[in-house]
């Protein structure tokens, strides 16, 4: 199983029971743990190992017959399932505590103040209620990459009301468990699908009607799904899923161009109804360079639908965790979008259409022109070298990005830079600053001009240092800012990423203060050259803002994992406010990527994908740490 990595921010908002329609039923809950003994998961084990073959653990929710006895599941219970798995699954690792960890997470997205108080909601869902004995419809949820039913229970306790069976899929890879973004990784998932369909149509009374659904990763599995079974699937909702293939993560593009030019993958083929509700990525801040619409490859029953103001945490219960008025939010568009969608399709309600709400949907049988096709996308790269304005040395690990956006690089030992453009980029600034350096500014459109070979002299900065006085006094030792060594969760670097940074902000004391050590530990690595520039900068409107270091303090750590300290000393840093510490991803190999330990009680991590980019700021802290003296 997989650790939790953040990269982005989630907002985990609490359960709430609002009804979405006049539902006729309860919802029972019941877990089925088997094996697809067709598949093996474990290579090289022996029969009698637990985990020969591919183990299967099907959360169903289902309408049911409630008696007084009958006890009602909580939110905590769900989650616990994912630490129970965890450790049955990857017998390669232990992930005890990862539970409590998790809800930390969580709590630490909804700002609450303690995260003990999620472990006292409950659910509408019955443990082993007993079944009403009739045939329903099925729904297979296909859960978002790593992720698993809690992610969106409330969905279906809403279809079990409404007289659905609903078996949600986990998303889990090949041994030891972790998804993979690739075709492997999306079979795995569809395989445990058509495990789950036989299993229960031998063991349960199912109508002939099924239904799928997928959040996210989950989406896109759904999709090849109906593409590779036309005539076993009769409806697809996809919750903001990954088959709308939006480009613009060079760490990721490679990967969806190679699932996209696939044999396997043919929208024509899809014979289901199809229902896509995208997310308002025109409310983001940064818009993907290109969108395939898989929508427009689909001749058949479709439509399309944009949930205004929307994000893609939005189409997960958790979005709604801790809402006074559920109603407001999109998710409740999306749960009534998706349960009217199965009610129409799968048993006839004719409500579908009707209902679809005019104020908070964009409706459109086929999605509207919002990129073009990543084919058609003119592609650039810009290439160039940064030298010393005096020296006429090269400069390693130059900063160059595209002002305000997550775009940008760092220039290798020899100075020299490649950064992949697209046609949009050419009325956007590109930044080269570095430390100790004055920062030079180039518009796109006059460099693509002249040359696509940028050779840029850098001009020393003359800088006038300011005294802090220390007083002769016995100093005090003090750790400053966040001490964690957690497994689970982290903050990422990945190799696509160079220039990107994490950072920390360190409460001062009004007084002068010694810089000694920087710490921080790495959970997790897959680097062979990882190597780091430490940078420290002041505060303006609560922010990052200008670095107050006049050398570049560089790291390297290749594979290592653990704590590391990084001595300050010889920089003598002393400051007197509050300043933001952290690292600049600046090289590594190009399958590589390192997470840092994170908790929750933790200052906060601000982040930026790439060096110009603006400071977003995340819920978990990074266990960032120095050691000062004042």
């Amino acid at each position: 199983m997989r650790v939790f990595v953040a990269t982005a921010v989630l907002i985990f908002l609490k359960s709430l029971t609002a009804p979405v329609h006049a539902q006729p039923y309860q919802a029972g809950f019941k877990i089925i743990s088997t094996y697809d003994s067709s598949r093996l998961y474990k290579p090289d084990s022996r029969l009698s190992d637990k985990l020969h073959f591919r183990p299967m653990d099907i959360d169903l929710w289902y309408p049911a017959e409630i008696v007084s006895s009958d006890t009602i599941a909580s939110f905590s219970d769900l989650v616990h399932l994912f630490e129970i798995r965890s450790n049955f699954y990857d017998d390669t690792k232990r992930y005890d505590g990862l539970t409590d960890e998790l809800l930390q997470y969580i709590c630490a997205g909804l700002n609450c103040k303690d995260y003990h108080a999620l472990k006292k909601i409950k659910t509408n869902s019955y443990w082993n209620a007993k079944p009403i004995a009739r045939s329903f419809p099925l729904i297979l949820y296909l859960a978002g990459f790593n992720g698993m039913s809690y992610e969106n229970y409330l969905l279906f306790e809403a279809l079990a009301k409404n007289g659905f069976v609903v078996a949600s899929i986990s998303s889990i890879g090949a041994y030891p468990g972790n998804m993979t973004m690739d075709s492997l990784g999306v079979y795995e998932q569809i395989g445990d699908a058509n495990f789950v369909i036989d299993h229960l149509r031998k063991r349960h009374t199912l109508s002939n009607e099924i239904g799928l659904i997928g959040y996210s990763w989950g989406g896109l599995a759904s999709a090849i799904m109906a593409m590779t079974e036309p005539g076993k699937i009769k409806a697809v909702v996809s919750l903001d899923g990954s088959e709308q293939f939006m480009y613009g993560n060079p760490e990721e593009d490679e990967k969806l161009t190679r699932i996209r030019e696939g044999t396997f993958f043919k929208p024509e083929a899809i014979r289901s109804s199809f229902l896509y509700l995208d997310s308002d990525i025109a409310e983001g801040d940064d818009s993907p360079d290109s969108i395939y619409n898989i929508s427009d490859h689909i001749s058949g029953d479709k439509i399309y639908l944009k949930i205004k103001h929307s994000k893609h945490e939005d189409f997960s219960s958790l979005s709604v965790m801790a809402s006074e008025d559920r109603i407001l939010a999109p998710y409740d568009v999306i749960q009534v979008l998706t349960v009217d969608y199965m009610l129409d399709k799968l048993q006839g309600s004719q409500i579908f259409y009707e209902k679809i709400p005019t104020e908070k949907v964009t409706r459109h049988f086929s999605p509207p022109p919002a990129g073009k096709d990543s084919r058609a996308v003119d592609k650039m790269l810009l290439k160039g070298t940064i030298r010393d304005q005096t020296t006429n040395l090269p400069l390693p690990y130059v900063n160059i990005g595209i002002l305000n956006k997550d775009k940008g690089t760092t220039s290798n030992l020899k100075g020299e830079f490649q950064l992949p453009l697209v046609d949009s980029n050419l009325h956007d600034t590109l930044r080269i600053s570095m430390v100790g350096y004055e920062p030079r500014d180039f518009y796109l459109k006059d460099v693509f001009k002249i040359q696509k070979q940028l050779k840029v002299h850098l001009k020393e900065k003359t800088i006038e240092l300011k005294e802090v006085g220390i007083t002769d006094k016995k100093l005090v030792t003090r750790i400053l800012g966040n001490k964690t060594d957690s497994k689970f969760f982290g903050g990422k670097f990945a190799s696509g990423d160079l220039g990107s940074e994490l950072a920390i902000r360190i409460k001062i004391k009004n007084t002068p203060t010694y810089l000694e050590n920087f710490s921080f530990t790495i959970s997790y690595n897959t680097a062979d050259t990882a190597t780091f520039r430490v940078n420290i900068y002041n505060v303006k409107n609560g922010l990052p803002f200008e670095n107050i270091l006049t050398h570049n303090i560089i790291a390297t750590v290749n594979n290592r994992t653990g704590k590391i300290d990084i001595d300050l000393s010889a920089y003598n840093v002393t400051v007197s406010e509050d300043v933001f510490i952290g690292l600049q991803w600046l090289e590594g190999s190009h399958s590589s990527g390192v997470t840092f330990s994170a908790g929750f009680t933790n200052h906060k991590t601000y982040y930026r994908k790439a060096s110009q980019a603006r400071w977003k700021k995340y819920p978990m802290g990074v266990g960032f740490n120095v050691t000062a003296k004042y």
